[in-house]
């Protein structure tokens, strides 16, 4: 039977470091080696987690590894960006639930 850990790996193709996976799911309260049942995949705590991996991918530098190479367009990330947000609209109680946007800027000069 699969796992949370796989559930949360197919999310996409892109090699996400076990890390990162491993962080989302202590975030949510889940654990990795858990299996993963129909009530678990259907549940609030995977659905904030799948929408936290899929903001992370909106994000994720293209890579070359192995010789397979891994990108996104701009209008893959935006799809990947509206995924998550319409994942945390269905399943955040609270506004503590969703990312909070950060604004800034790089460099020295504005």
């Amino acid at each position: 039977m699969p796992t949370i850990l796989d559930s949360l790996k197919s999310v996409n193709a892109y090699p996400i470091p076990l890390r990162t996976i491993d962080e989302v799911a202590v975030r949510r309260g889940l654990t990795l080696h858990t299996e993963a049942t129909q009530e678990v995949l259907k549940g609030g705590a995977f659905g904030l987690a799948k929408a936290d991996l899929l903001l992370w991918l909106s994000h994720a530098p293209n890579v070359s590894q192995g010789g397979q190479s891994y990108s996104f367009t701009d209008e893959q990330r935006e799809d990947l960006r509206t995924a998550a947000y319409d994942l945390y609209d269905v399943f955040a109680e609270d506004e503590a639930d969703k990312p909070k946007t950060i604004y800034g800027y790089k460099g020295s000069r504005l």
